[in-house]
């Protein structure tokens, strides 16, 4: 029986990764402040800075971002960056940057000769197991390969403005960027797959498929499991319950979205399916501890500590202080009451209140 010719002059099988690279954004930057306490989200992060000063700490290490060096960044590595000579604050942020590509060719010089560096950054996907194979930051050294593609990039950046449509070239250009890069991590390093396929389709059919009804039910007859041993199944496999891994899913999506779109809340959480911003908002905070709206907030905006004075008649000092995020009363005025002395002053000052944000101003 003749059988039929594919092309392929061989029979042996061969089976390859499923990887699918997803650029979520590829800017160019120029930063004079830098300042976050904690960085962490599910997706990777490539930095390369043309100037030095840029600071990345992590795990008690210091990273000084080196210009012959690029950085790469797993997915949900709890990292703190700032600019050299610059404090990090406890919580919050502080940033001051901008594209560099909407400015005019003297204003960027006369930036980048102020003491501005200019940032590159990609962020991507690779979809699992890889999105969760391993943690850390990754110097990688820039070699001759790298820093062409990388002069590419940024020249494409520059000339293109405020870009939103890539062309292929740049297109296939940051692909290649990102494989390269990838390269430079120790095969080692990347933790295997999980030991059961069923598990591992599962997984990949949830993070396809987020925004549908995904029910245990339907979720183990995909995998031709009776629905509580598929349950038990991945539990052993994972560590965390089949329902609580789609809810986790469904908020790194609503991340991905709130850090690279300008969509409302109310849009993205219609995205990952969920019925209502009520709901949404709810199952946000029991993941990440914040509300979305105010997780977008802090993104982009330092909380500042408002001061009030007032001296009373038995001569203590009354302060009532506010906290804002961007335009936003995140607290009401709270009440503290000190006698007038040096000493309570400096305790005041010292105190968690204002340590925990990056700006304060007196009122």
């Amino acid at each position: 029986m003749q059988t039929l010719f594919t092309g392929d002059p061989s029979t042996t099988v061969q089976y390859f990764p499923r990887v699918s690279i997803k650029i979520h954004c590829c800017r160019y930057w120029w930063l004079k402040n830098w300042e976050y306490s904690t960085l962490s989200f599910p997706f990777w992060r490539i930095y390369h800075n043309t100037g030095v000063g840029g600071v990345i700490e992590y795990r008690g290490t210091t990273y000084r971002m080196e210009t012959n060096k690029v950085y790469l960044i797993a997915p949900n590595t709890d990292y703190s960056s700032r600019i050299e000579g610059n404090s990090i604050p406890r919580r919050g942020n502080c940033l001051c940057g901008g594209n560099l590509g909407a400015l005019a060719e003297s204003a960027r010089e006369q930036l980048l000769a102020n003491g501005a560096i200019g940032h590159l950054f990609v962020h991507f996907s690779l979809g699992f197991p890889y999105d969760n194979a391993l943690k850390g930051v990754f110097p990688i050294d820039l070699t001759e390969s790298l820093e062409a593609k990388i002069d590419h990039m940024q020249r494409y950046l520059l000339s293109s403005g405020q870009i939103s449509t890539f062309g292929i070239g740049a297109f296939l250009n940051v692909q290649a960027l990102i494989c390269e890069i990838l390269l430079g991590v120790e095969g080692s390093q990347w933790k295997p797959n999980t030991g059961d396929v069923r598990i591992a389709q599962a997984i990949s059919y949830i993070e396809d498929h987020c925004e549908e009804n995904l029910s245990n039910e339907l979720l183990a007859s995909r995998a031709c499991m009776a629905t509580n041993s598929f349950s038990r199944l991945f539990k052993n496999e994972t560590g965390v319950t089949l329902q609580k891994f789609v809810k986790k899913k469904r908020i790194d999506y609503a991340c991905m979205l709130i850090t690279h779109t300008g969509m409302s809340i109310e849009e993205i959480a219609a995205k990952p399916g969920f019925s209502t911003r009520v709901h949404f908002t709810r199952v946000f905070c029991d993941i990440l501890l914040v509300a979305p709206g105010l997780f977008r907030d802090l993104l982009f905006f330092a909380p500042a500590l408002k001061l009030f004075l007032t001296v009373s008649a038995s001569l203590q000092l009354v302060v009532r202080f506010r906290v804002y995020i961007g335009r936003k009363r995140l607290l009401y005025d709270c009440v503290c009451l000190l006698q007038i002395q040096h000493e309570a002053y400096r305790i005041f000052v010292n105190s968690e209140y204002c340590r925990m944000f990056a700006s304060v101003t007196l009122c």
